[in-house]
């Protein structure tokens, strides 16, 4: 296959973020070649010669989203020397937490993906290697744990606690769709800090 010109990449950005905008606006049931063109200001033509169907769009778009959303981002770091390792988990876990309540609508879209991926086996491909990215991310700072405490956790591995960490995050993202008015982010960051750290020792999750 030819590589793309720099000029028809950011094309396909361009239309790909079009895609987001209607996909965030009216779902994925919304989504189509000529709503995305109206959005785009472009003819159907151009999205079929990027995307080649309507299929194609959509996952393009779920494997774009997940280039911007929450179980992507940043590699996490290891803790810096003068911080504990239990905080350094922590501390990522509140700025993911933060982040996601900062994109609802990219949340309920991948929700809406996740519904369609058990019956796309490609989308639901998509959405298993990012989950397991996601929790990848966190082994830096759960290997960083188990070295300062190894008789604390010599029975539990650095997968184990990315693991969890992945988890909450993923639980409070279903929380948050699916029950937004009980769920309360200060609370359950505060329940966290309370099982791992302390009392007196722990994250001040506070609203802004």
């Amino acid at each position: 296959m030819a590589r793309r010109s720099a000029p028809e990449s950011s094309r396909r950005d361009e239309l790909l973020r079009a895609a987001y905008a209607v996909a965030a606006r009216d779902r994925l049931g919304g989504l189509t070649i000529r709503t995305v063109a109206a959005e785009a200001g472009v003819s159907p033509g151009l999205l079929l010669y990027h995307f080649e169907s309507k299929d194609g769009l959509l996952v393009d778009l779920l494997d774009w989203m997940l280039a911007h959303t929450i179980v992507a981002g940043e590699m996490h770091r290891q803790p810096p020397v003068d911080v504990p390792a239990e905080r350094w988990l922590l501390t990522l876990v509140e700025r993911d937490l933060r982040h996601l309540l900062a994109q609802r609508e990219r949340v309920e879209l991948f929700y809406d993906y996740w519904v369609l991926g058990t019956r796309h086996p490609v989308v639901r491909r998509l959405i298993r290697r990012a989950l397991h990215r996601y929790r990848e991310s966190f082994r830096p700072a759960a290997l960083a744990i188990i070295a300062t405490a190894p008789g604390r956790f010599a029975h539990l591995s650095a997968d184990d606690l990315a693991g969890v960490c992945a988890a909450f995050i993923e639980g409070c993202a279903t929380q948050t769709i699916l029950d937004p008015d009980r769920f309360d982010a200060v609370r359950a960051m505060a329940t966290l800090d309370a099982l791992v750290l302390d009392a007196g020792r722990g994250v001040r999750f506070t609203r802004t």
